[in-house]
């Protein structure tokens, strides 16, 4: 059971759009960024995960992507609705156990959480 296509970004305008934001979180293993409104409001959020050759050969990318994906679905209750998440996998991730990635995922969806609520009362 993995992610549905309505919850992924697929097209490079949409990472690229995310990838321009402001908000921008340092876990170690990954960065995530995030937009938050960028859909309709009831939207599930979104999730794209970026991996580059430096982080390994196809296997361990392909294995890294999967373990986002897993961390995403487990924990997209937590995120806002209608934002969207652009993951970059940085090499090493593999030296971290599953429980230590999982760990510093809640750790920034916490953060992006606060961020987000801090934004609606803004506006």
């Amino acid at each position: 059971m993995g992610i549905p296509a309505s919850q992924r970004l697929r097209k490079q305008s949409e990472f690229q759009q995310v990838r321009g934001s402001k908000h921008r979180i340092h876990c170690g293993p990954f960065v995530v960024q995030c937009e938050f409104g960028a859909e309709d409001a009831s939207a599930p959020a979104r999730l794209g995960v970026i991996a580059s050759r430096r982080v390994g050969n196809a296997v361990r990318r392909n294995y890294g992507k999967r373990l986002i994906r897993e961390l995403f679905r487990r924990h997209s209750a937590v995120l806002p609705q209608g934002s969207r998440f652009v993951v970059v996998l940085r090499s090493g991730f593999e030296r971290y156990s599953f429980a230590e990635l999982e760990g510093q995922f809640m750790h920034a969806y916490t953060r992006i959480a606060r961020g987000a609520d801090a934004g609606r009362a803004a506006k």
